[in-house]
């Protein structure tokens, strides 16, 4: 690694080395996993990518909780195994009911009773099809985040997509079962967001 690559690469462990995450970010041996692969083979793009992204995951506009099941639609309907796996544990530890979680997964509708849950997912199967957002979902999701909650959306999905493709690109594997933590049990939901039935 070059000075360059070395001084990202300490900004990186720091930022996500830390107790408290679900999901592996470090193997025992030093190597990143997820996007990092990525991003280290070339910093020029990937430190720009990696501060967007601390950006997009620090908003507050957002409740976390419909947050994670907006990337993890996004995540399963680009098919990156690693962003799936590691936004599937931060949507459990941000309070996301279990059979929402599994639904989108299994590429069913989630059944969500939140309005707010509902147009996030909505919009989320929109920005990942082909052509314009259907103007009652957009109608819908203005309605429920406002202009700022909107822009927020919109630029999740276009940052988790280009994610996705870098671990796609890369074939950025899931840490080996012996290396998983296990998400939490099913806390309280921060928004009161349940599934329905």
């Amino acid at each position: 690694m070059d000075e360059c690559t070395r001084a990202f690469y300490e900004d990186v462990v720091r930022e996500l080395d830390r107790p408290g995450l679900p999901h592996i970010t470090k193997l025992e041996g030093g190597e990143m996993v997820g996007p990092f692969t990525a991003m280290f083979n070339d910093p020029v793009y990937g430190e720009p990518l990696y501060r967007l992204q601390l950006r997009v995951i620090k908003q507050a506009a957002i409740p976390r909780d419909i947050c994670e099941l907006f990337i993890l639609a996004v995540a399963c309907a680009e098919g990156a195994a690693y962003a799936i796996y590691a936004h599937e544990l931060l949507a459990y530890d941000a309070g996301a009911p279990s059979a929402a979680i599994a639904a989108i997964k299994e590429g069913r509708a989630p059944g969500l009773d939140c309005p707010k849950a509902k147009a996030a997912y909505a919009l989320a199967l929109a920005l990942t099809r082909r052509g314009a957002v259907p103007q009652d979902v957009y109608d819908e999701a203005l309605a429920q985040f406002g202009t700022g909650g909107l822009s927020v959306l919109v630029n999740t999905a276009a940052l988790f997509k280009y994610l996705s493709t870098l671990m796609n690109a890369y074939d950025e594997p899931v840490p080996q079962p012996g290396q998983l933590q296990q998400g939490p049990s099913e806390p309280e939901s921060k928004t009161g967001i349940k599934a329905e039935g």
